[in-house]
């Protein structure tokens, strides 16, 4: 188990077949020809009749049926490592999307994408944080601490803990880069921060439900 204590800063947020008829020769009728004298009747003599000639019928010919092509289909890319702007302690890298970038993830159509659009759609009620977490040799499942604040209105640049977060994420694959919503259990305010100060990056299983959230409130 790996585990990197990070804190930074606030983020808000077919054609038919032709057959080919037989045609046969008209067969011609026989004629007698008589040829008349003025003492003798000649016999007709019949005019051998033609014997008629079968035409044969014409075979189609059949072409071999062509073969598709199939386009091979190419690996995915693999994944840029280091990742871009990213901040990295004991080979955890670690970065606050901006909301642009988080929208764009989750307009994918993958299941994990789905899941983050259904986790923001939760932000609109509470106040949630953001955060994207990549290691480069996988883990088991993902614990992040976060601490709730808001500023202290009686300090001037000081702020207030107004409860802890602590988020389990699912399984990563070596350098794939996680992205999670970190949803608080106060309702959502623009003085509100959650700000991830605790990245763990688990090797062993866990009883654990997973991913889950869990907000103490102080």
């Amino acid at each position: 188990m790996r585990r990197a204590a990070l804190i930074f800063g606030l983020v808000l947020a077919l054609i038919p077949a032709q057959a080919i008829a037989a045609t046969k020769t008209p067969t011609p009728t026989p004629k007698a020809t008589v040829k008349a004298t003025a003492k003798a009747t000649v016999k007709a003599t019949p005019t051998p009749t033609p014997k008629a000639t079968a035409t044969k019928k014409a075979t189609p010919t059949k072409k071999p049926p062509v073969k598709k092509k199939r386009n091979p289909i190419a690996p995915s890319p693999s994944p840029k490592w280091p990742p871009l702007g990213f901040k990295v302690m004991d080979d955890i890298y670690y970065r606050t999307p901006s909301v642009e970038v988080m929208m764009n993830v989750a307009a994918d159509l993958t299941p994990t994408a789905k899941a983050l659009a259904k986790a923001i759609a939760v932000c609109k009620e509470f106040s949630c944080g953001r955060l994207q977490v990549a290691s480069l040799i996988g883990c088991v499942y993902w614990e992040i601490d976060s601490k709730v604040i808001t500023p202290n209105p009686d300090l001037t640049g000081s702020f207030l803990t107004l409860g802890m977060l602590r988020t389990l994420a699912k399984k990563s694959a070596p350098k794939e880069v996680v992205t999670l919503v970190l949803p608080s259990g106060e309702l959502y305010s623009g003085t509100i921060a959650v700000v991830p100060i605790g990245i763990t990056c688990h090797q062993d299983p866990t009883t654990e439900t997973v991913p889950s959230n869990t907000y103490l409130s102080r």
